[in-house]
C-alpha cells in the first residue's frame, strides 16, 4: 500500500501497518534474492536500505508513544541497513564519479579513466564477496525479522498528538542543523542536515493526505532538497575514498584533479540548497506542527479536499460528485516517445498528483482508472506497444473511480505530473512516488510519425525507454523496477 496515513482511520493501526509493510517488503526481497545475479543484488540492496529508512522515519514520528521500543527498533533496522552498506557505497561511488565525468565532459581524460578502473574493481570485489557466500544478506534478513516482531508490539496513542510530537522534533532538528551548516559548511555538517531533511521528507509524505493541495508541493520541495544534499554527500564520500588510497586510483595527480572537480560540484549544489532550506525551515517548529495538525483535524472532521477554482473547479467538483453527462469515449492513436530524466529542469509549479490503478492487464492491452484531481477521473483502455498505441478514454465520476479503485490493489502508481513546453511539443514529466521513488520519466507526444522521428531530445533527457516494456505504467504498477 501507499506510504501514507489516512486521517479518517486509526493512527495506531496505520502506523503499525505502514511499518510492517515496509519491513515485509525488505524481508521478502532478501528472502528471494539470487546471489548469482549481480544486477539483482545491487537493486535489492538499494530497495532494502530504502525500506529501512522509511521504517526508521515512521519510528521517529511516534517516538514519544513507543518509548524504549524506539531505540531497540531503530538500532536493529539501522544495523540491518549498515550490514549492506559496503555494496551500496561501492556502486554509489562509481555512479557519482560517472556523473562527475559527464558533467565536465572529461570522458577522454586518461587520469580519470584510471580512477574509474579502480572504482569498478571495488564494485566487482563487493560482488565477488556476495557470490562467495557472504553472510551479510542472512544477517540483514534476521535483523529485519526481529525488527518486525518489535513493531507488532508498538503501543501508539491515537489521534494526531503522537504525530505532532515527532514532526516537531524532526522539523526543529532540521532547522538547527541548517543553522549549523550555514555557520560551518563542512561535509560533516551538511551530512547531518541531509539526514534531518530526509526524515522530514518521509514524515511529510506520511501526513500528506491531510492537505494534498498544500503538502504535495512541500513534499516535492523537501524531496528536491534531500536529493541535492544527497548528491553533495555522495561527492564528499567519493573525495574521501579517493584520498584514502590514491595509489589504487592512479596516483596523486589524478586523484587531486578528481577531488577538485567533486568539490566544485558541491559548491554548485550548496547555494541553491541553502536557499531552498531557508524556505522549508522558515517557520517556528511549533507553528509548523500546529499548521499540519490543523490540516489533519479539518480532514478528519470535514473529509478530504475537493477540487475548487471558480467555474472550472465547480465543473471538476461535479465530475467527482455525480455521474458524467456524456460518457462517450475519446479515441486516438497515441504517438509518443518516453525517456528517463537525468536532471530535473526548472518546474513551473508543483504539478498535479495522479492516482492510477489497473483493473486488468493482458499482454499489450490494459484497462486503468485515474484520478487526476481537478482534471477529473477517467477509465482508459490502451492497446499496443512502443511508440504508437491505441487509446480509448472514458470520463467517469468520482464515485465510479472510488468503486473501481478498490479492485486495483497491487496494481497502482502515484506520481506528480508536470507539463512543460519544449520546441513546439508538450512534455509530460512524471515524478513517481512510493515504491518508484526516484524514477522520473518524460513523455513527448507527437501528431505525426515524421515529427516523432525528427525529435531531438534535450540534454536533461537520459536513456530512451519507449520500447522497454518494463517502463510502461502498467508494468511499473505491478513490478516496480525490481526486475531490472
Amino acid at each position: 500500500m501507499a506510504y501514507a496515513l489516512d486521517p479518517s482511520d486509526s493512527v495506531p493501526n496505520q502506523i503499525r501497518r505502514a511499518a510492517t509493510e515496509r519491513l515485509d517488503e525488505a524481508i521478502g526481497i532478501l528472502a528471494h534474492l539470487d546471489p548469482a545475479d549481480t544486477d539483482e543484488i545491487e537493486r535489492a540492496v538499494h530497495d532494502v536500505r530504502k525500506r529501512c529508512k522509511e521504517t526508521r522515519a515512521i519510528a521517529r514520528l511516534v517516538r514519544s508513544s513507543i518509548g524504549d521500543e524506539f531505540d531497540r527498533c531503530n538500532r536493529t533496522v539501522r544495523e540491518a541497513a549498515l550490514t549492506l552498506s559496503p555494496m551500496r557505497d561501492a556502486h554509489a561511488a562509481l555512479a557519482t564519479f560517472d556523473a562527475l565525468r559527464a558533467a565536465g565532459d572529461r570522458h577522454d581524460d586518461p587520469g580519470l579513466a584510471m580512477i574509474r578502473t579502480g572504482l569498478v574493481d571495488s564494485v566487482e570485489g563487493e560482488t565477488r564477496t556476495m557470490h562467495d557466500g557472504d553472510q551479510r544478506i542472512e544477517l540483514a534478513h534476521a535483523l529485519l525479522v526481529a525488527a518486525r516482531r518489535r513493531v507488532e508490539r508498538w503501543k501508539v496513542d491515537d489521534g494526531f498528538a503522537p504525530l505532532a510530537a515527532g514532526l516537531e522534533i524532526t522539523y526543529r532538528r532540521g532547522r538547527s542543523e541548517l543553522r549549523r551548516a550555514l555557520a560551518e559548511p563542512t561535509d560533516a555538517r551538511l551530512h547531518e542536515w541531509r539526514k534531518s531533511v530526509k526524515t522530514l521528507w518521509y514524515q511529510i509524505r506520511l501526513v500528506e493526505r491531510a492537505a494534498p493541495s498544500v503538502l504535495a508541493p512541500l513534499v516535492a520541495s523537501v524531496h528536491g532538497l534531500a536529493d541535492a544534499l544527497g548528491d553533495d554527500h555522495d561527492f564528499a564520500v567519493l573525495r574521501e575514498r579517493l584520498a584514502a588510497d590514491s595509489d589504487r586510483f592512479g596516483g596523486n595527480g589524478s586523484v587531486i584533479e578528481a577531488r577538485r572537480l567533486a568539490r566544485r560540484r558541491q559548491h554548485d549544489l550548496r547555494r541553491p540548497a541553502f536557499r531552498l532550506g531557508a524556505t522549508v525551515y522558515a517557520e517556528k517548529p511549533k507553528a509548523f506542527t500546529r499548521r499540519i495538525e490543523a490540516y489533519w483535524r479539518q480532514t478528519t472532521s470535514g473529509g478530504p479536499e475537493l477540487p475548487t477554482g471558480g467555474i472550472a473547479g465547480s465543473a471538476a467538483d461535479e465530475r467527482h460528485a455525480t455521474p458524467v453527462a456524456d460518457p462517450r469515449p475519446t479515441s486516438t492513436a497515441e504517438r509518443e516517445r518516453k525517456f528517463l530524466v537525468v536532471a530535473l529542469p526548472e518546474l513551473p509549479d508543483g504539478g498535479n498528483l495522479l492516482r492510477q490503478g489497473y483493473l486488468a492487464i493482458d499482454g499489450n492491452v490494459c484497462v486503468r482508472v485515474r484520478d487526476a484531481g481537478p482534471d477529473g477521473c477517467t477509465l482508459t483502455i490502451k492497446a499496443g506497444q512502443g511508440a504508437v498505441r491505441t487509446e480509448l478514454e472514458f470520463p467517469i465520476s468520482g464515485e465510479q473511480f472510488a468503486t473501481e479503485w478498490e479492485h486495483t490493489g497491487g496494481r497502482r502508481i502515484h506520481k506528480t505530473r508536470h507539463r512543460l513546453p519544449l520546441d513546439g511539443h508538450m512534455v509530460e514529466l512524471d515524478v513517481f512516488h512510493d515504491d518508484l521513488d526516484g524514477l522520473v520519466v518524460a513523455e513527448v507526444e507527437f501528431d505525426s510519425d515524421e515529427s516523432m522521428a525528427a525529435f531531438d531530445p534535450p540534454e536533461w533527457f537520459g536513456a530512451e525507454v519507449t520500447d522497454d516494456i518494463d517502463y510502461t505504467n502498467a508494468s511499473l504498477a505491478v513490478h516496480a523496477l525490481r526486475g531490472r
